[in-house]
């Protein structure tokens, strides 16, 4: 009896377009993250004192009138949107079957990231912004975003068709590129905490330790090339990593030179070049969770247990 009419599996069928959300949804956390640090870095965090309504108000007049509340209203915009698309991939993955179980729960992690930093960046809004959710804010923010790049990841073209990579022990580096991923959300924790109470001591800590990421994140790289080279997408995401990690070392640095010592006061505003510069800093980190999380989740892929 012929099989030629036989329904592919779940795990078989197309996952074009949920890829394609999950990469929107990346895109969309990144220019949050991005729109959060200029909130901060111009000290705009409370442009508005109610949420989530800003002003009472969808779109308040404040929002197109001010820099903080543009800042700021926008910032609650992109993650209100980046929210929405969390939701429908999930959704989508789940009704239609699509994608692995792996994949699935990847989503649905991803989204329950997303709604618990939406829920504490607006209840510290509304507390006043203090230092403690501030900075859990700041992080889930970065969780998040390796989250969806490992989601993206899975549900790629390429994550279905990387075999097992030759010769290499099964569950080789996973350890060392998982540590290396946690330092770089690490790093951005310390960045977090200086920027939000404005200590010395986390600073000077953030500068330090960012020569220990670069030293783990180097070693990383190095192995995924040494051992995993015909990995389709290991040559370039480890040397984009390393020529970042050099980027945002210097930049880290410029910025240190240029900060406000005051830290986040709304006079930040009336130097955009300033918070600019800061706020790009900021965007690099996000930028190296992304690659660092899409080459833990190639690695993991390549190491898998060849099924007999």
């Amino acid at each position: 009896m012929s099989t030629s009419n036989a329904q592919p599996l779940p795990s078989e069928r197309s996952t074009k377009g949920p890829f394609r959300l999950a990469l929107a949804m990346v895109i969309v956390t990144t220019v949050t993250i991005l729109w959060g640090a200029l909130t901060t870095s111009t000290g705009s965090g409370l442009a508005f004192a109610d949420w989530p309504l800003s002003d009472g108000e969808l779109m308040p007049e404040r929002s197109y009138t001010t820099l903080p509340g543009f800042f700021e209203h926008f910032h609650r915009l992109f993650a209100s949107l980046a929210g929405l698309m969390s939701l429908a991939l999930a959704v989508w993955l789940q009704a239609k079957g699509l994608g692995d179980a792996k994949a699935r729960a990847t989503a649905w992690f991803g989204g329950c990231l997303i709604l618990t930093q939406g829920v504490i960046g607006g209840v510290g809004v509304l507390k006043g912004m203090p230092a403690a959710t501030s900075v859990t804010h700041g992080t889930l923010a970065q969780l998040t975003l390796a989250t969806f790049v490992w989601a993206t990841y899975q549900l790629s073209n390429r994550y279905r068709m990387t075999p097992p990579a030759p010769g290499v022990a099964p569950g080789s580096g996973r350890k060392l590129v998982m540590a290396a991923l946690i330092f770089v959300v690490l790093q951005t924790v310390l960045g977090a905490v200086a920027r939000h109470t404005n200590s010395s001591h986390a600073l000077w800590t953030h500068v330090g330790h960012s020569f220990v990421v670069f030293l783990i994140g180097s070693i990383a790289t190095a192995f995924s090339i040494g051992k995993l080279s015909d990995t389709p997408g290991i040559r370039g995401l480890s040397r984009a990593i390393v020529l970042l990690l050099i980027v945002q070392i210097a930049l880290g640095f410029v910025a240190l030179a240029i900060r406000n010592s005051a830290g986040k006061t709304p006079e930040n505003v009336a130097n955009l070049g300033t918070a600019t510069v800061i706020s790009v800093h900021v965007l690099i980190g996000a930028l190296l969770t992304v690659l660092m999380a899409a080459l833990a989740a190639h690695v993991f892929r390549a190491t898998r247990r060849e099924l007999s």
